[in-house]
C-alpha cells in the first residue's frame, strides 16, 4: 500500500477544477446568474458590473426567490430543483439543470446572495467566502433574490492572471446580456455599469422593442423578418427572428443571437447553416444583424454537452441545416445582385425586388467590401498620381529600362508576408519578387496592367499597386502623428452596440488620434462630428459607420498601434485607383515608377499579390515550342 499513488481529491480542489469549466470569465458568471433568474420566472433582471465583473457582479431579480433551507442548499455541488432523475435530461426546458454553477462560482469568489420566497415572511442572507459558507442570517428583502460575487478569482490567481483588460471583460460582458435582452423581451432588462445605465429593455414582450434597445432605431428599421419554411408548418416547431439586409453587414459574428428553446447558444451547425445562407448575399468576413429563434420539441436536442451549455446536439443535423439555410435564403430572396452596364468591373449592387423591402445601397458600391468606397466614401482619391516627394515620371515605358529586385536580406526584412500568397489551385504563377527592365505595354479591362521584362510577361492589379503605394505614404505620415481629422458639416449618428459604446466612451482621447471626433448628447445617443482627413466636403455616414465598426471590432484585443495601421490600411484601400479606373500611358508608367520605390512592391498591405507572371517559358509552352 506504500507505493500507492491515487488519492481522492478534496471537495474544494474540485469545485476550483469544475470552476474552470463553468467560469471561464466574468462573463460567464454573469451569463449563470442571468439564466438563473429567468428560470426563476423572474419578469425584472437588473444587472450591475465594477471593474469588468473582476470587482463587482450584482444580479438582482424578482423571481420566485428562496426559503433558507434551499438558499443554503444551493450551494451545494450538484444540488438542482430542476430535474429530479435522469429521465428528465430527455427533454430540459429549464436553462440550468446541472447543479454547478452556484458552487463554482462561490469557490473562487466572495459571494453574498440575500433572497426571500413568498411563502417567508424574512429574506436569508448566505455569505460566503471561497467556497466556505461564512454565515446565514435574515434580511428584509422583497420577494426575489439578489447576488453579489465579489473579487472573482482572488483565491486562484493563475486564473485571474489570465483575464483581459477591464475593457475587453466589459465587452465580453456586454454581448451576453444583450443576447439575453433580445432572447427574453418579456423580461425588463437593466444593465449598468459603475451605476451608470448602459442599455436597458423594457419587459414588453414585443422582440422589436428589445432589438431597438441593444441596436438603436437605425439597424431595427432596416431589419427583414425571418420568413418561416412552409415545411414546418404543423410540426410544432417555429423558427422566427429577423435578419440585416446586406448593406447593414458587420464585421464580426458577435452581432448574430441564435437561441434554441430559448436557449443562448453557438452550436456549430447554426454557425456553419448560417454561413452558408449568407454567402450568397453578403461579402466573404461580413456578417449580418440577426436573430434566430429556433424551437424544437427538446427530446430532439441534447443539451447537456457542454459544462457552459453554449453547445447543444441535433438528432437530425441535415434537417436544421436545411430549415435554416431556407430561411434565411426566402427571407433575402427580394435582393438580388444587379451588375453596373457602364463599367465592367465595377461592384455589383443590391436592390429590392418587391415594393414591400426598404431601399437599399446605391450602385457605386459593394456594402463592407473595403476594397471598394462606397458612394461618397469619406477618404477620397488624390488626383491620380500626383503624390507629394514623389514626382510623376514617365520614363518607364517609353523606352528606357530600369533593373528593380529584391535581394535576401531585404526579403528577410520585410518578413514573411513579403512575397505574395498565391492560394492553392493558382499554380499557374509563380509569386513574383523580381521585375528586371519592366515597361507597361497596355491596360486589360481597366484593371489590370499588362507588361513586359527579361523574364515574360507580368500583370499588375492597379488597385492593389496603388493601394500600396498610398499606405506606405500614410504609414511615413502618420508615423508619429495623430491622423488629420476633417470635421464634418453636419454630425452623423452611429449605430452602435452597447459594449461599443462602452469602448468610445473609454477611448474618446485614442479614437481622436485616429482622427474621430465622438461625443454623446442627452438623448445618449453617439454623433461622430469628425472623421480621418479627406479631400471631399461631405462623407457618407454609411461609410462612416463601416470604417468606424472596423477600427472598434475588437478594440479590445488589438494594440493602438495595431488599430492605427488597419486603419491607414483602410484609408488606402479607399482612396486608391479602383478596378474599372481608365489609365493614360502617362499613368500606367507614373504607378509603376512609384510602386517600385515602396519598401514591397509585389504584396498589398492585405497581403495579396499585386504582380503576376505569366514566364516566356509558360508562353512557349503553351504555343508547343518546346
Amino acid at each position: 500500500m506504500q507505493n500507492a499513488k491515487i488519492k481522492v481529491l478534496p471537495d474544494d480542489i474540485i469545485c476550483r477544477i469544475a470552476a474552470g469549466e463553468v467560469v471561464e470569465r466574468p462573463a460567464s458568471v454573469v451569463k449563470e446568474l442571468i439564466e438563473n433568474s429567468i428560470d426563476a420566472r423572474a419578469t425584472r433582471i437588473e444587472i450591475e458590473i465594477k471593474d469588468g465583473g473582476q470587482k463587482l457582479i450584482e444580479i438582482t431579480d424578482n423571481g420566485e426567490g428562496m426559503c433558507r433551507q434551499d438558499a443554503v442548499l444551493a450551494f451545494t455541488p450538484h444540488a438542482t430543483s430542476k430535474i429530479i432523475d435522469d429521465s428528465e435530461l430527455e427533454h430540459v426546458i429549464s436553462l440550468g439543470f446541472r447543479g454547478e454553477a452556484l458552487p463554482t462560482i462561490a469557490s473562487v469568489a466572495r459571494v453574498s446572495m440575500v433572497t426571500r420566497h413568498e411563502s417567508e415572511e424574512t429574506g436569508s442572507r448566505v455569505t460566503i467566502d471561497g467556497g466556505r459558507i461564512v454565515s446565514v442570517d435574515s434580511d428584509s428583502f422583497p420577494k426575489g433574490t439578489r447576488i453579489q460575487v465579489k473579487n472573482l478569482f482572488y483565491n486562484v490567481p493563475a486564473r485571474r492572471k489570465f483575464l483581459k483588460s477591464i475593457q475587453a471583460e466589459m465587452a465580453q460582458i456586454s454581448d451576453v446580456v444583450c443576447h439575453y435582452m433580445m432572447g427574453y423581451p418579456e423580461i425588463a432588462f437593466k444593465f449598468s455599469k459603475n451605476n451608470v445605465q448602459i442599455a436597458a429593455t423594457n419587459g414588453s414582450g414585443n422582440l422589436i422593442d428589445a432589438i431597438l434597445a441593444v441596436y438603436g432605431p437605425e439597424v431595427t428599421r432596416s431589419l427583414v423578418q425571418l420568413k418561416e419554411p412552409v415545411s414546418i408548418a404543423g410540426t410544432g416547431m417555429s423558427l422566427r427572428g429577423y435578419i440585416s439586409p446586406p448593406n447593414q453587414a458587420r464585421p464580426a459574428a458577435r452581432y448574430m443571437t441564435t437561441l434554441v428553446n430559448r436557449r443562448v447558444v453557438k452550436p456549430k451547425l447554426l454557425t456553419q447553416a448560417v454561413n452558408k445562407a449568407c454567402g450568397a448575399f453578403f461579402p466573404r468576413g461580413r456578417y449580418p444583424v440577426l436573430i434566430l429563434d429556433l424551437r424544437v420539441p427538446p427530446e430532439i436536442i441534447d443539451v447537456n454537452v457542454h459544462p457552459q451549455k453554449t453547445e447543444i446536439r441535433f438528432k437530425d443535423e441535415r434537417w436544421v441545416f436545411a430549415t435554416i439555410w431556407e430561411t434565411i435564403q426566402s427571407s433575402l430572396s427580394g435582393l438580388r445582385m444587379v451588375s453596373e452596364p457602364v463599367r465592367p468591373a465595377e461592384q455589383t449592387r443590391f436592390e429590392p425586388e418587391t415594393a414591400d423591402l426598404p431601399d437599399y445601397e446605391s450602385a457605386d458600391s459593394r456594402p463592407g467590401d473595403l476594397s471598394r468606397p462606397a458612394a461618397g466614401s469619406i477618404f477620397t482619391p488624390p488626383p491620380p498620381f500626383s503624390m507629394p516627394g514623389i514626382p510623376a515620371q514617365s520614363g518607364i515605358g517609353k523606352g528606357e529600362t530600369k533593373l528593380y529586385e529584391l535581394k535576401d536580406t531585404e526579403m528577410e526584412r520585410l518578413g514573411p508576408h513579403s512575397a505574395p500568397q498565391i492560394p492553392a489551385g493558382a499554380t499557374a504563377f509563380a509569386p513574383v519578387v523580381t521585375l528586371h527592365r519592366p515597361k507597361i505595354l497596355a491596360q486589360l479591362k481597366n484593371s489590370y496592367l499588362l507588361g513586359e521584362d527579361d523574364d515574360g510577361l507580368f500583370i499588375i492589379d492597379q488597385h492593389a499597386a496603388h493601394e500600396r503605394i498610398l499606405f506606405d505614404q500614410f504609414v511615413n505620415t502618420y508615423k508619429d502623428t495623430p491622423v488629420t481629422a476633417q470635421p464634418l458639416l453636419f454630425p452623423v449618428p452611429l449605430k452602435l452596440l452597447p459594449s461599443e459604446r462602452l469602448i468610445i466612451k473609454e477611448q474618446l482621447p485614442q479614437l481622436k488620434t485616429l482622427g474621430f471626433s465622438i461625443h454623446q448628447e442627452d438623448d445618449n445617443q453617439f454623433y461622430v462630428t469628425a472623421v480621418p482627413v479627406s479631400e471631399k466636403k461631405t462623407s457618407d455616414s454609411e461609410s462612416i459607420q463601416n470604417v468606424l465598426s472596423e477600427v472598434l471590432n475588437g478594440w479590445e484585443s488589438r494594440s493602438i498601434s495595431e488599430i492605427k495601421t488597419d486603419l491607414l490600411k483602410m484609408m488606402a484601400c479607399k482612396a486608391a485607383v479602383k478596378a474599372g479606373d481608365p489609365l493614360t500611358d502617362s499613368e500606367w508608367s507614373s504607378l509603376l515608377e512609384q510602386l517600385l520605390k515602396t519598401e514591397n512592391p509585389f504584396t498589398c498591405p492585405h497581403g495579396r499579390p499585386i504582380v503576376i507572371r505569366l514566364t516566356t517559358r509558360q508562353i512557349e509552352t503553351g504555343f508547343l515550342r518546346t
